[in-house]
């Protein structure tokens, strides 16, 4: 029925009103809309676009955006990953602290991805790549995204324990929970799930500390290890697998197509993966670590500043001592050049005897260095009963003291005095004594054994450096040629691994789709039987004290469900319901709110009918049955939706009536995966996504029953 009639409807008044009340429909379906495409959006997004809470993503159309968003995997989260960040793209602004901050600064973005987009060098690429191939991993840095991290455990260890049980036949299930016992035993951690897993503090390591060493002795130092290798094999990054396999193909490889290719896999199938490396993808995510990011750190320390005349150190007083017009710290030659002035020399020494790692520093034992270091020990302790308590030995003299080229591994007292005496010795040492290695050295001492000449180097490359120590590892090349081959997927395809790690996080968590699936239809089928009987008794019978009834039923209405949340539970403790589906349907089996609509709607039917199926012969059931619930599916179809909603979104009550981990619904597994990916909203976006699904389909499949709820009685 029309609320403004037809005659009339095209004067200027109407006309108003009705372009008003269009513009309030669609203005009140935005306020819908959006924030349902921001919780898309954000779902498939990452650290870099997550908090611009945009409706529509950037990245669709700027393909620079894609070019920055893909670089995240390469540097978040691990120990000063911004200064490694600016080691290998040098003039990045200094503001970019963050990667929510890089992201919102839109233009920036775009200015610093077109020069690399639009200027590529395979060469250059495709030896970063060769390098890259050998370089120890344990100097290599990892960001472990929760999704991979997970994604690499249950690989890992479910093969573990296929091949410890080889004849055993399980379940998906079964399998990943005997995994993440395996897992445990192995790091002696009784790990309650693999989703709650992470290398956080692993990504962390001090690799700038002077005195850290990794404790290789470690199962799960072990582990990131292992991970950092897959992951330079690109396991993780977009796309890779299928070009890999489409290469094979192309070169009639016969034999096993295996992915990732590790450092142990066969000759012949190692040569075809670094040509293809070489040529699709250089860049990997394990990234070695820049050595001269702690250098440039040194010199814009307060240390250095003080010896300037507490002036913070920078690089024009850098280009005035040395006479030269770097542009950045970044261009700067590392190591310090032999010929370089005094001061600079003087600082560089300086860092080299404070701050240079002792992992990176090489030492060649011979019987010169042990007689040091038994001088050194004896003047340190004095007494060899002293030496052989702390270190664990039972030396008879002091010439039985050796000096090993690396210091001992492992968390026990004995090996940590061992660690601590082999360091103090090594930093006593000269500097001339030790050999400082780094990335940056091996990638010169690479360059320069594959072309022997600075001047091959600069023609081969177009580049035009004035010193082998101006070479530095090319990384934002290497990346550039990635992108170009795999930046679609790269982009892309995280977005559906984000909602694949929601689902199998589901799907191998307790018995979340299945409990819930139960709930949901036990509380559908009590909310058409337990309202509808009370309401028509209520509506059909004079029974005594029915208003009180009413009133009681209401004045349910008027306090938030957690004050009875207490006596609720006590009761179900004292029934013996917890931890079961009862005590998850029966509290809220009877609703006043839905009695109340119900009864109000079986007063509106006339009396007549009643009356007629009395005088065929129904009985009062039958008449409820047949006559009244059919003239009600409006209401019935809300008061189902309502239930269906408060059964499949509630959580408290399931979480505080169901402490088993076997009977926690979907609502509660994803509040529990809000708390373990705080630091990925976009997975839990996703969660929620995936979770609304459900609840829109149902709402559309029941559109036009809930329809026929509003308009028939304003009919009437």
């Amino acid at each position: 029925m029309n609320l403004i009639g037809n005659i009339g409807r095209k004067t200027f008044k109407n006309r108003c009103i009705m372009a008003t009340i269009y513009l309030s429909l669609c203005l009140a379906g935005l306020t819908m809309v959006v924030p349902f495409l921001i919780t898309i959006t954000g779902s498939a997004s990452n650290d870099f676009d997550y908090e611009r809470y945009s409706p529509v993503p950037r990245y669709l159309w700027s393909k620079e955006d894609r070019f920055v968003k893909a670089l995240v995997p390469y540097f978040n989260q691990t120990r000063n990953w911004q200064k490694q960040f600016a080691a290998y793209a040098p003039g990045i602004p200094p503001h970019w602290t963050s990667w929510s901050t890089i992201g919102r600064d839109t233009d920036t973005v775009d200015r610093f991805a077109t020069p690399y987009l639009s200027e590529q060098n395979a060469k250059v690429a495709a030896d970063y790549a060769e390098f890259t191939e050998t370089y120890p991993i344990s100097d290599c840095v990892t960001a472990a995204r929760p999704i991979d991290t997970v994604a690499f455990l249950i690989e890992e260890y479910s093969a573990k324990y296929r091949a410890l049980h080889p004849n055993e036949k399980i379940s998906g299930t079964t399998l990943q929970l005997k995994a993440l016992e395996l897992l445990g035993k192995e790091w002696n951690i009784p790990f309650r799930s693999f989703y709650n897993i992470s290398f956080a503090s692993e990504m962390r390591n001090p690799l700038d500390f002077q005195g850290w060493f990794p404790n290789r002795a470690d199962p799960k130092y072990q582990a990131y290890e292992r991970f950092k290798e897959v992951a330079a094999a690109h396991r993780f990054t977009p796309g890779i697998r299928s070009k890999w396999v489409q290469f094979l193909n192309g070169k009639k490889y016969s034999g096993e197509k295996l992915f990732p290719v590790l450092r142990t896999a066969p000759a012949e199938l190692r040569m075809l993966w670094l040509e293809f490396k070489k040529e699709i993808a250089p860049a990997s995510p394990t990234v070695p670590y820049a050595m001269r990011a702690t250098w440039i750190a040194f010199l814009e320390s307060e240390q250095v500043a003080m010896l300037n005349n507490n002036k913070k150190f920078n690089i024009a007083d850098y280009n005035r001592i040395c006479g030269t017009k770097y542009a950045t710290f970044e261009l700067t030659p590392f190591p310090v050049p032999a010929d370089f002035p005094a001061k600079i020399q003087q600082l560089w020494n300086q860092y080299r005897e404070e701050r240079y790692p002792l992992r990176l520093v090489e030492i060649t034992p011979s019987p010169k260095l042990d007689k040091q270091f038994q001088a050194f020990a004896k003047k340190t302790l004095r007494n060899l009963k002293i030496l052989n308590e702390l270190l664990g030995t039972e030396y008879r003299n002091w010439e039985e003291l050796k000096f090993e080229a690396k210091p001992a591994e492992g968390t026990s007292q004995i090996l940590a005095n061992r660690r601590d005496l082999w360091k103090n010795f090594v930093k006593s040492l000269p500097l001339n004594d030790k050999k400082f290695n780094s990335s940056e050295v091996a990638y010169q001492t690479f360059l320069l054994k594959k072309y022997d000449s600075l001047g091959k180097i600069n023609s081969v490359y177009g580049w035009k450096l004035n010193r082998i120590e101006e070479a530095f590892l090319p990384f934002m090349s290497a990346y550039s040629v990635t992108f170009t081959n795999n930046g679609n997927a790269m982009t892309v395809m995280p977005i559906f691994e984000n909602y694949r790690i929601v689902m199998n996080y589901l799907l191998f968590n307790g018995n979340a789709i299945w409990v819930t699936l139960l709930l949901i239809t036990m509380t559908i089928f009590f909310s058409l039987t337990v309202n509808p009987l009370a309401a028509y008794a209520l509506s059909r019978f004079n029974l005594r004290g029915r208003d009180h009834i009413l009133v009681f039923m209401l004045a349910t209405m008027a306090f938030p469900a957690m004050v009875s949340a207490i006596p609720a539970y006590l009761l179900m403790r004292d029934l013996g319901m917890l931890n079961t589906l009862w005590a998850l349907v029966i509290p809220g089996a009877a609703n006043g709110m839905a009695i109340f609509i119900l009864k109000g709607f079986f007063d509106s039917l006339p009396m007549e009918l009643f009356e007629a199926a009395t005088i065929d012969g129904a009985s009062e059931m039958q008449i409820f049955r047949i006559v009244a619930m059919p003239l009600v599916k409006p209401i019935l179809a809300i008061n189902c939706l309502n239930a269906f909603i408060a059964a499949y979104n509630g959580w408290e009550w399931a979480l505080i009536i169901c402490q088993d981990k076997s009977m926690w619904t979907i609502a509660v597994w994803l509040y529990q995966a809000s708390m373990w990916w705080a630091s990925s909203p976009w997975i839990v976006s996703a969660g929620f996504v995936l979770a609304s699904i459900p609840t829109l389909i149902v709402f559309i499949s029941c559109q036009k029953i809930i329809l026929r709820g509003i308009i028939i009685p304003s009919m009437k």
